[in-house]
């Protein structure tokens, strides 16, 4: 009983804040509306009380906290007297959890392109298409019927493990796009021939490949680039459309060494219908 009335205590005290924002907001909105200049001042003044009554309430029931936690300490202790070897296993169980939580931050942080893949599995990063992307891969992905995915990827070093690239690489890693068009769409990724008129960017070649049974094309280019080593490569590739398909569309922009990863996963890509 006492655990419950402590929960309920809690849960009160969460619901009053919650509310209380809640009207402050709702009070504010209502002054704002009619183009009144007391909304900051409404919305202070809910939010100062809700916070306010928060303290009174406690304020009312620390006393019973107090002799509750006194009361718990004391049976704690005797239990510790009459138990010693099971009271120094859960000690050890209990710190051993408190570090928990930091070892799990802590492997999410160093290995994020694994932990990336558990919330976007291959199998569903693309409508309509089977793409497997490897382990160490770090990739975000948009909503919607027509999600874009975000890859970042690196041959160096720790990153070919799947440790996080920008904490064991000396560059930037590589960058992955791939999107998908309905099959009326005509649009393909390459740059415009403005640009490359510019003499920026270097059109470097043409590559047909099959996706199953679609066509596509990439184009490569060459940019040079200030922050990098001599230059970075650019590649936009999209699949010739035939009004059935969903055309798939995929860039690269990094490292000439991460190229051959990039036309591996590009390679094994097939038309899930």
């Amino acid at each position: 009983m006492r655990l419950l009335k402590r929960v309920l205590l809690f849960a009160t005290e969460v619901a009053g804040l919650i509310l209380g924002f809640v009207i402050s907001l709702s009070l504010a909105a209502y002054f704002d509306s009619r183009e009144n200049n007391f909304a900051a001042i409404a919305f202070l003044g809910s939010l100062i009380l809700t916070v306010v009554g928060i303290f009174v309430f406690r304020r009312k029931t620390r006393k019973w906290k107090i002799e509750q936690d006194a009361a718990s300490w004391i049976a704690n202790r005797s239990w510790r007297e009459f138990h010693p070897h099971r009271a120094r296993y859960v000690r050890i169980a209990h710190r051993s959890l408190l570090w928990l939580p930091s070892i799990f931050a802590a492997l999410v942080l160093f290995f994020l392109p694994v932990a990336s893949r558990l919330a976007f599995p291959s199998s569903h990063l693309i409508p309509h298409y089977r793409l497997s992307v490897p382990l160490n891969w770090l990739v975000i992905k948009s909503r919607g019927d027509y999600p874009y995915v975000w890859a970042f990827l690196s041959t160096e070093r720790g990153a070919r493990y799947g440790l996080t690239p920008i904490w064991f690489n000396n560059s930037m890693p590589s960058v992955v796009i791939f999107g998908i068009t309905d099959p009326a769409s005509g649009y393909l990724w390459r740059l415009p021939e403005r640009e490359i008129a510019s003499g920026h960017t270097t059109h470097i070649a043409k590559a047909d490949f099959k996706l199953g049974t679609i066509e596509a094309d990439c184009w490569e280019y060459r940019v040079p680039v200030h922050y990098a080593e001599g230059v970075l490569w650019e590649v936009l590739c999209s699949t010739r459309p035939n009004g059935r398909d969903f055309n798939l569309h995929a860039s690269f922009f990094g490292h000439s060494e991460d190229l051959p990863t990039f036309y591996k996963v590009l390679k094994g890509t097939a038309p899930a219908d």
